[in-house]
């Protein structure tokens, strides 16, 4: 008997839909002359960086459950490498990178997109009338006045990206195919609905607004301090792209955009996603979601708002991608 092969689920269609539409824009709209194929090709890298974590979480399932004898152990993970439970990871490792793309790219080209909008000074009243006339990136400042922490906090947010993946990793190693796909739907959703929200509130952030205000605090951050100009090097490249393409080489990576956090979105999707399944995790990422909203404002990487937003994002991500896929 010849199986069927599996139906895509409702985020795997909103991907690609939206990949389509990410494609069309930043041809036609943007007029950024993308090479879909290489560029897509390019992400080659994306997955052999993300692919050990997938199998890191595969092996930490396995270790853990062989505390409680090796025949655990081993029925655990010959359950992983079951041909169906693996070819469900290789849908998930697809749908990562191209998560990872039209991401990426949809921010590096809000600037060619909305040239002429940006809501920083809005964010910065917003934010500020919010918190009873009192800015928060000041707030924190004045609070916590201590280069060694921000030192130490520097290289904790440049780890950002370990911390999700190995996230990503642990929980796509569940042995509930039903529970990796609410969970492969919720991160999808995450990140698709955040990068429209770039285009939608284009913003630079205040590092780059209020310069003035993080004098001291990128002396004391130099790993964040040169991430940032990278990145807004590469804002200007972006903007006068039409004027001098030729040469002009862009990073998918490098797209500069505040509004909202989804460094604080991604901790706090783990952590909501962790509640009623592991309470260890639960705590370890709330800890990492609130450290991470505190570097991001004290840094000058984010308005205080953009983390609120990215906290309500995460949750309605949470709850759009588990009624997305059914109960039975």
């Amino acid at each position: 008997m010849v199986r069927r092969l599996p139906r895509l689920r409702f985020y795997e269609i909103l991907l690609l839909a939206d990949f389509v539409a990410v494609v069309l824009l930043l041809r036609f709209r943007a007029r950024l002359g993308l090479d879909v194929v290489r560029t897509l090709l390019d992400t080659r890298g994306f997955v052999s960086f993300t692919a050990p974590f997938l199998l890191g979480g595969i092996v930490l399932r396995a270790l853990l459950a062989a505390r409680r004898g090796r025949r655990r152990g081993a029925a655990r993970l010959r359950a992983l490498l079951k041909p169906r439970a693996l070819v469900d990871l290789v849908r998930l490792l697809a749908v990562l990178p191209l998560t990872s793309y039209v991401y990426s790219w949809l921010k590096v080209a809000v600037p060619l997109l909305r040239p002429d909008v940006l809501y920083d000074r809005g964010l910065f009243r917003l934010e500020t009338v919010l918190h009873f006339g009192v800015n928060p990136g000041r707030l924190l400042q004045g609070l916590f006045p201590y280069p060694a922490l921000w030192k130490a906090l520097d290289g904790y947010y440049g780890a950002f990206m370990f911390a999700v993946l190995a996230g990503v990793g642990w929980f796509a190693a569940t042995l509930s195919i039903r529970d990796r796909a609410r969970f492969a739907a919720g991160f999808t959703l995450l990140w698709v609905l955040g990068s429209w929200i770039y285009l939608a509130v284009p913003s630079l952030g205040p590092c780059y607004v209020l310069k003035d205000d993080y004098t001291n605090v990128r002396a004391s951050m130099p790993s964040q301090s040169a991430t940032m100009d990278l990145l807004f090097a590469q804002y200007g490249r972006v903007r006068s792209f039409h004027s001098r393409p030729e040469g002009t080489d862009l990073s998918p990576y490098l797209g500069v955009a505040a509004m909202p956090s989804l460094h604080v979105g991604a901790l706090a999707f783990l952590m909501l996603f962790a509640r009623g399944r592991s309470r260890a995790l639960f705590v370890l990422f709330a800890a990492l979601t609130a450290v991470t909203f505190f570097t991001s404002v004290v840094s000058g990487w984010h308005y205080a708002i953009d983390g609120y937003v990215a906290l309500l994002l995460a949750w309605v991500a949470l709850k759009a991608g588990s009624r997305s896929v059914p109960s039975a």
